[in-house]
């Protein structure tokens, strides 16, 4: 019976020794192979996504919505070119603001392939990637001409002074579209001044030696624009 009990302790003490010694292994020799992982910083929001009306091919909205998304992103700006900048805006997935043909951040007043580009950055002022930029592209129409207006419609001038005066054309929206100046015919009445020519997007005028009220006409096909000129000493 003696024999037994000291057989079953001699077995424990073993076992006990055994894991003992596991222990001891795992918590002195191995906790200089421990590898700490720190997190990982990206240095910056995403390049992310952007998408011009829906994935449309053509548009005649010169603000056309955009869809975005960027990881990470606080503030964004868009250009038309990639080189030429809006102002940073707060972050938001959704923007309709961005004029796609207004000569400004990169655009031009054309009608054709247009390219719009996105940038981000964090509140930490770090920018997204700028050698992958996200962008998307979409073929902009102008709208039908709808009426032409001389620029300036009214002015004072002196008795013999000259004046360079342009005629623009507007949509139905009264947003400004091109013109084609082989159309555009402009015309006086006899004897009160003269133009410098007769056709074109712009003519100057030169005042008669007497005061007066005096007109131009600018024709494009059925359309007419006049603009009043005082002729003073």
């Amino acid at each position: 019976m003696i024999r037994g009990i000291l057989v079953k302790y001699r077995i424990c003490s073993t076992i006990y020794i055994f894991f003992a010694l596991i222990l001891f292994t795992l918590f002195y020799t191995g906790c200089s192979d421990i590898i700490y992982i720190s997190p990982i910083t990206t240095g910056g929001p995403t390049n992310g996504t952007l998408l011009i009306e829906d994935g449309a091919e053509t548009t005649f909205d010169r603000t056309p919505p955009l869809t975005l998304y960027s990881e990470g992103a606080a503030y964004m700006s868009f250009s038309g070119n990639s080189a030429n900048w809006s102002e940073w805006i707060e972050y938001n997935i959704t923007y309709e603001e961005f004029n796609i043909v207004n000569n400004l951040n990169g655009s031009e007043f054309s009608a054709g392939l247009k390219y719009v580009y996105v940038r981000f950055k964090d509140e930490n002022e770090k920018l997204s990637p700028s050698n992958t930029l996200a962008f998307d592209t979409i073929n902009y129409e102008f709208k039908d001409l709808n009426s032409i207006k001389i620029l300036p419609s009214e002015i004072t001038m002196t008795a013999g002074s000259s004046y360079t005066f342009e005629v623009k054309g507007y949509d139905i929206d009264s947003n400004e579209i091109l013109l084609d100046s082989s159309q555009i015919i402009w015309e006086k009445s006899c004897g009160v001044g003269s133009l410098s020519n007769t056709s074109g997007l712009t003519t100057t005028y030169t005042a008669p030696t007497v005061t007066g009220v005096r007109d131009i006409i600018a024709n494009c096909g059925p359309l007419r624009a006049g603009a009043k000129i005082t002729v003073v000493y």
